[in-house]
Formats: C-alpha cells, sequence, structure tokens
C-alpha cells in the first residue's frame, strides 16, 4: 500500500520488557478517566472491498460469500482463505463481514469483504411496473437502441407480431367458425391446454418477470411509485460508505458491482463524492498532479486507445488520489469493478435517447471517466489560517462535483455477446460509453460448460472451473506495485 503523507500519527507509549497482560496497575494510574485501547503503530494497512449484487431474490451473504470463495484461492497449506466476523459497519443483522488473513510475506494487507445487501428494498412488486417498462423499451425507435441489443430488439418485434397475429386469429376463428378438426381438438384438450398455459404463466410471472426483471424495471425507471426503494437503496448504500470512510480503520476501499449492482454502485459513487470531494483538514500544497492528469486525459482522446495507454491513465489516476489524500480530501475510493454492467445500454435504459444521455454526461449528471472536458476539473477555493495573532490565505484546487472518476480507476469485464444466444447480453465495454478512460476486460467463462457460454453466463463471472480459475483472474493486473490494488 502506497504510503499517505499525512497519516494520522498514534500515540505510542514506552514499554518496558517487565510489562505482561494482566500485571496489577497502581490505582492511581486511572484517576483521569477510563482507559483508552491504543492502535499498534506497525499493524499492517487494511483495505475494504464492498460487493454489490445483482438482481434476483438474493439472499444474505450468497453472493459474497461465492465472490470470496472464487477470488482467494486456497494456498493448499491448511491456512483459512478468511474469517467470518461481525459486521459492525451494515445496518442489517444479517451480514457479516469475511475478513482475510494477512500475508507478510506477499505483501498483503488486511482485507475486509463487505456485502451491500439491497434485494429486501424490492419486495411487493407488481407485474403493471415491469409491462410498462418492457413495453416502453420496445416502443422505442430502432436508432435509439444500442447496436449490441438491435438483434434482440427486432427479433422480440418479431415474437410479439406473431403473438398478436394468433390472437387475431383466435378471435375471428371464435366469430366465424373453424373446421371442424380444430374444434374436435379444442372440445377434447381445452381443459389440460388452458391450465397448462395458466402454470407457465403464473410460473414465468413469479420467478422470472417479478423474481428478476421487476429489480431492474423498477430501479431504472424513476416513476412516482418506485422513488422511495430507489431512494432507500442509495441512502443505505451511501450509508455504508460513509462509515467505512468514518472509521478510521481503512486506506483505501474498492467496490464491486455485478449486473445491476454495477447501476447501484455507480449511483453510491457520484452521490457520495458531492459530500467528501472537499477536505475537512486541509494542508496546502503544490497540486502538480492536476494538470498531469489533464494531460493524460487531453492523450486519450488523441488516435486510438490501447492498454498502455489505459495503463498510463489509471496510474495517474492513483497519483492524482494520494494527491488529493495529501491535500485533506477524505476520498477513500481507489477502485470500481463492473461485471456485466447493464451500464453498457446506458443510453436506453437511464435517458430517452442518446442526444439526452450526452447532455447528461456534459451536464455532469452522470460523471465520466476521464470527467468531461468541457470545463476545468477543478477550481480554486480560498482559506484562512491562522498562526497565532497573524493570519494568511491559500488556495486549495476543489475537484467539481461531476469528478469522482478523476481519482477512481474503473476497470469492467464482460462475456462478449453474439448469435442472439452466446455471451452475456446484459453486459458490455463500457469503454467510450462512459469514457475512454475505463479499461475493459473481455472474458470468457472458466468451467468449460457450454451452457455457461450463453446467455447464462450473466451470473457465471465467478463460478469457479478447472484449477479452481474463474473470470476475475483477469484482474491480477491490479496487484502491480504502482497502485497495490485489491489482489485478486
Amino acid at each position: 500500500m502506497d504510503n499517505i503523507n499525512n497519516d494520522t500519527q498514534q500515540e505510542q507509549l514506552p514499554a518496558h520488557k517487565d510489562d505482561k497482560a494482566g500485571d496489577a496497575l497502581p490505582k492511581h494510574i486511572n484517576a483521569g478517566g477510563p482507559a483508552q485501547a491504543i492502535t499498534d503503530p506497525g499493524r499492517r494497512d487494511r483495505q475494504a472491498v464492498v460487493v454489490i449484487h445483482g438482481i434476483g431474490e438474493q439472499r444474505p451473504m450468497d453472493t459474497l460469500r461465492c465472490f470470496v470463495d472464487a477470488v482467494l484461492v486456497n494456498d493448499h497449506k491448511g491456512h483459512i482463505k478468511y474469517r467470518n466476523k461481525p459486521d459492525a459497519m451494515n445496518e442489517l443483522f444479517e451480514m457479516r463481514c469475511l475478513q482475510m488473513p494477512s500475508n507478510r510475506q506477499a505483501y498483503e494487507p488486511l482485507t475486509d469483504f463487505y456485502e451491500y445487501y439491497w434485494a429486501h428494498h424490492m419486495q411487493g412488486s407488481r407485474y403493471a411496473q415491469v409491462t410498462s417498462w418492457l413495453v416502453g423499451l420496445m416502443l422505442r425507435r430502432p436508432k435509439m437502441i444500442p447496436s449490441a441489443l438491435k438483434p434482440v430488439y427486432f427479433v422480440s418485434w418479431v415474437l410479439a407480431i406473431i403473438a398478436m397475429g394468433f390472437w387475431v386469429w383466435g378471435f375471428i376463428s371464435a366469430g366465424t367458425g373453424a373446421p371442424s378438426f380444430i374444434n374436435g381438438i379444442w372440445q377434447q384438450k381445452w381443459l389440460f391446454a388452458s391450465g397448462l398455459v395458466i402454470n407457465i404463466i403464473q410460473w414465468v410471472g413469479s420467478h422470472i418477470l417479478l423474481g428478476y426483471v421487476a429489480d431492474a424495471a423498477r430501479y431504472l425507471t424513476p416513476s412516482p411509485d418506485n422513488i422511495e426503494a430507489r431512494n432507500k437503496i442509495r441512502s443505505e448504500g451511501i450509508n455504508l460508505l460513509r462509515t467505512l470512510h468514518n472509521s478510521g480503520k481503512y486506506r483505501r476501499i474498492v467496490i464491486v458491482g455485478h449486473s445491476l449492482g454495477s447501476v447501484i454502485g455507480y449511483d453510491i459513487i457520484r452521490n457520495l463524492w458531492v459530500d467528501l470531494r472537499k477536505p475537512d483538514n486541509v494542508y496546502p500544497r503544490k497540486q502538480s498532479e492536476l494538470k498531469n492528469f489533464e494531460q493524460e486525459a487531453n492523450a486519450l482522446e488523441e488516435g486510438e486507445v490501447t492498454p498502455a495507454k489505459i495503463e498510463t491513465f489509471q496510474q495517474c489516476q492513483h497519483r492524482l488520489w494520494q494527491e488529493f489524500i495529501e491535500v485533506g480530501i477524505p476520498w477513500l475510493i481507489t477502485d470500481f469493478i463492473t461485471l456485466g454492467s447493464p451500464l453498457a445500454h446506458a443510453q436506453l435504459l437511464m435517458a430517452d435517447d442518446q442526444a439526452d444521455f450526452v447532455r447528461k454526461k456534459a451536464q455532469y449528471e452522470y460523471p465520466c471517466c476521464p470527467p468531461d472536458d468541457g470545463d476545468k476539473l477543478y477550481y480554486p477555493q480560498q482559506y484562512r489560517f491562522y498562526l497565532g495573532s497573524e493570519s494568511f490565505i491559500r488556495n486549495v484546487f476543489i475537484p467539481h462535483h461531476g469528478a469522482p472518476f478523476s481519482c477512481t480507476r474503473w476497470t469492467n469485464m464482460y462475456f462478449p455477446y453474439r448469435k442472439l444466444i452466446l455471451g452475456d447480453l446484459i453486459g458490455g465495454p463500457l469503454n467510450g460509453v462512459f469514457g475512454k478512460g475505463i479499461r475493459d476486460i473481455a472474458v470468457v467463462p472458466s468451467t468449460g460448460k457450454c451452457l455457461d457460454r450463453t446467455l447464462i453466463s450473466h451470473v457465471c463471472y465467478w463460478t469457479c472451473g478447472k484449477e479452481n480459475k474463474t473470470a476475475l483472474s483477469h484482474l491480477k493486473w491490479v496487484a502491480q506495485p504502482y497502485c497495490s490494488p485489491v489482489f485478486l
């Protein structure tokens, strides 16, 4: 972990070779008040990883346990992968903290894994909320549909037209009379057929539409009957991240969002940034990394975006984060990792059309990586300092409200989608959608099963295959010493 210059100095008491735990102390030693625990200054740095689950009737801790089991590979020496500890940061008593033991030989810091659980806020969904959302998407004009979704869009329309044709044919047949053999089949099988159809519709509706699709429909639709749930999900996520910041335990925080959880993570970041981008305690200094960041961001716009450019840009992001910390900006989120993210189709899901999406990005409603270059990344804020009877003024450059991804690196993984049924339909590349500074990593399921290469791949991002490898193994690049990010 990189050192931060303005570390909080911990009080150190002189140790005595004869001191032992439980030794009696003179009674007057605590006369001034209760004893206080002292943090060991030699304790290793600690980082937090917050996992946000996706759609579906998720159970608390299921996603977190599967994720941690996948990313922490067993060393086959009998050591446990993680400890299960009480979660003092979450508001839900259902949650636990999974802690990876430190590894001094590998220079791995202590890591606490948390899950932000939000599924309980999506109970009580109605068919009308889902159908109105789906119909609204289908009524969009073809030019508004992202290119990756156009095959599905046209196939959906073809199936809808065929279904409508059958309904029309049924009404016509009922009014004019149908051929005798059709009447005979219907008279003999109508009870069985109608019962079967009703059961299928009920199962599909309750388990797929209301159990899965409804989560996306309600969260992505800012209609009056969804506002309360959307607000609770965001506010509780912000409270969790704020608690982690205020705890004083962590040097850095990593957010991992799967599926709809990536959209929730994005919303949490952009809203939390508004409060934490300004210093609480200011330490004026020369902020040279701001200009370096602007140069690297401009370099991304010139020519083709290559992995080397992305790596250089993300190094610059991390150096800027360090500089913000040294100035006093209390922002600890260094990395945002998205898996199978529907943000790839943001122009369809989060805006009225492409023009509306571009406008919202330009107005900083939807922050980009790097921030939109229409304005300066920062503005000067004057602070008055006092030294005895004298006072003096110093300027500190503060990033604007649309720049959380100036110092937060964004990595996105997805299974490429093709041929209608292969790959992840929901996820996709984000570079260019939310800026050219996002590192896209195309992966393939590691299980080797043919079925896992189809649309089911959306839930296979941390499914273990041979040699205990998962799609998350592609994130080993983040273990480079320049940034010391989360080790996967």
